[in-house]
């Protein structure tokens, strides 16, 4: 059995990924499904490489749980950490804590698993980082597809600094500075540098809160038609529940700021229904921000929506389908307010259904993502 040097790992890599990606395209391909079966997958095509390649396959130690990497190879430096998505080619990784790394490693690399694009394949992790973002505690964001020279690692302006410093040069991750350097990201962008406390012990400083106001025009747009589909309770202005959860998501997902004023100013907007009156209906303002964001063009990955379970919905009608009897609930309070205008004594329900169906034909079915 040949000993394992940085030209071998690459190597197993290699020829693990190029089985992998063979397989995937058989009648024998696994069906991508959550991080246990990832993992296993991609530890299989590990091993199997290492056999091919006269390795003993029992090198390859699979840790699972939290542990960072998910595998390392022993007696070496090297660890392979596992990702995975169904389709996006970027996602949160570590921790940038680091609290539960495996130490006397001198290099981590990316193994991922594409499951739309039935594709695997492998980079060094550190990278694929353009930058830390927080959900509830600063975290890296991997990009499969960056150019390295984008990686928030390396000399010079706008790096932390090398990966053999701030990553292996020490007994533990130097999170210190990475989030150091986050906190002055982010005061220099104007926003507020922020994290929530859970059980691990953050350092001073976290990277940036965006205030909604501060966005672009079409990230404003692609944050409140994802808002919107995710809690419909929004439109019900009768509801004293109807911003719970909202800004929680906001801070903790998308790591912005919001007030009410956000989702719906005041007053009342004219829409035409012709199918409940010929007139115009005057209807709250929230409707026409509604019908502005549906129209964006900003994808929504809808079983990764809040309120849903992952794998929830096969179809994007499917959605729409649960997403109308919802909608529909917190539109029954507008009818009160265009009862005169019901030419046809439809009533409250059907009228409620009528909006409800109007919203969704703004919608632009083919940014709906399962």
């Amino acid at each position: 059995m040949s000993l394992i040097d940085l030209a071998k790992a690459n190597q197993i890599l290699t020829l693990a990924v190029s089985k992998g990606n063979e397989i995937l395209q058989t009648n024998n391909a696994p069906t991508y499904g959550d991080s246990t079966v990832c993992e296993d997958f991609l530890v299989s095509l590990l091993k199997d490489a290492c056999i091919s390649l006269g390795v003993d396959a029992n090198l390859i130690t699979h840790h699972r749980g939290h542990s960072f990497p998910d595998v390392t190879i022993s007696n070496t430096p090297f660890g392979i950490e596992i990702k995975g998505a169904k389709a996006h080619r970027s996602f949160n990784g570590n921790s940038v804590i680091a609290s539960t790394m495996k130490t006397g490693l001198k290099k981590v690399f990316l193994m991922y698993w594409i499951g739309d694009d039935k594709e695997v394949g492998f980079r060094d992790y550190f990278e694929c980082v353009a930058t830390p973002v927080v959900t509830h505690s600063p975290r890296f964001q991997l990009d499969i597809d960056l150019d390295s020279s984008k990686s928030m690692f390396g000399t010079g302006e706008g790096k932390v600094g090398l990966v053999d410093d701030i990553i292996f040069g020490g007994k533990s991750v130097n999170s210190e500075k990475i989030i150091q350097w986050m906190a002055n990201k982010a005061k220099a962008k104007g926003e507020t540098p922020w994290w929530i406390s859970t059980d691990e012990s953050l350092p001073i400083g976290s990277t940036g809160l965006s205030k909604f106001t501060n966005l672009s025009i079409e990230d404003r747009n692609s944050f409140l038609k994802e808002a919107l589909l995710a809690f419909p309770k929004i439109f019900d202005k009768t509801s004293n529940t109807k911003y719970n959860g909202i800004f929680e998501w906001a801070i903790q997902k998308k790591s912005i700021y919001t007030k009410r004023d956000d989702y719906s100013a005041g007053g009342k907007v004219e829409i035409k229904i012709p199918t409940f009156s010929q007139d115009a209906l005057l209807v709250p303002q929230v409707i026409q921000v509604a019908t502005n964001v549906f129209k964006s063009n900003s994808k929504v990955f809808i079983n990764e929506l809040e309120n849903s379970t992952p794998n929830q919905f096969q179809t994007a009608q499917a959605f729409l389908d649960a997403y109308k009897l919802a909608l529909s609930k917190n539109l029954l309070h507008i009818y009160k307010d265009v009862k005169d205008k019901d030419e046809n004594n439809v009533g409250k329900d059907e009228f409620a259904s009528m909006l409800a169906t109007y919203l969704i034909s703004k919608i632009n079915v083919t940014t709906l993502i399962v």
